[in-house]
């Protein structure tokens, strides 16, 4: 089946990457970003042995979420997040990609505080020149974490960045590099609020890279789904 050699083939290369710089592939988890596929398609990556899936829209999440209930799907958000849409997400993913903004960490505290339930996340860092990606600045970022590492209402986990969409290596490498930097820095700031456990960086087209400069997640869908509308 396309898709069973497909998950193969990415798995493969994410060892490779990994071996490449001296890393354990088991320290390396794939998510993989079924925004373009109907869940029947998810029902037979879940039967090629894939259970960790990621999506982009809120609504898109809860409706999923719902239609696989019955299976053992586990659930990341990946995309932009808008403080009335949080409701969406919040009960669903075990893991949220995409905080990219001080309101945003506020209202994940008041959910917080409201379901008795912290729900992990990650910082969105700005790592390409591209106008059109979020996140805060590279500069910043230890700052933000600084201020809430111990707050008990938080989870956050680590940091997440998207590179430069551009044909050349170097730029790429050198974004992923510094969003590695960002998160080795981080790990002296570790608190009740914030643990430098995850680092979310790579897609299709450039994941062997984020591998070797140290991703700990890497966010697929094209490599393992094919061309879906």
């Amino acid at each position: 089946m396309e898709l069973a050699a497909n998950l193969r083939q990415v798995r493969e290369r994410i060892a490779e990457a990994a071996r490449r710089a001296g890393r354990d592939p088991a320290g390396i988890r794939l998510v993989a970003v079924s925004k373009t596929v109907e869940a029947d398609v998810i029902r037979a990556l879940v039967a090629a042995g894939h259970t960790l899936c990621g999506e982009s829209r809120p609504q898109v999440l809860r409706d999923k979420a719902r239609l696989l209930a019955d299976t053992p799907v586990r659930w990341h958000f990946i995309g932009p997040l808008q403080s009335n849409k949080i409701k969406y997400v919040y009960p669903v993913a075990e893991l949220v990609h995409s905080i990219d903004r001080p309101d945003l960490l506020d209202a994940f505290a008041e959910w917080a505080r409201r379901t008795g339930r912290r729900c992990p996340c990650l910082l969105e860092v700005h790592i390409s020149d591209e106008a059109t990606k979020q996140g805060f600045d590279p500069q910043e970022v230890l700052g933000v974490i600084e201020r809430i590492r111990d707050n008990p209402d938080l989870d956050v986990q680590g940091l997440m960045g998207m590179a430069p969409f551009v044909p050349e290596e170097a730029p790429v490498r050198a974004a992923f590099r510094r969003l590695a930097g960002l998160f080795e820095a981080s790990r002296a700031l570790e608190g009740r609020g914030y643990r430098a456990r995850e680092l979310s960086m790579g897609m299709t087209d450039d994941f062997p890279l984020a591998v070797e400069e140290g991703a700990t997640i890497v966010r697929i869908g094209r490599a393992v789904f094919g061309d879906h509308p």
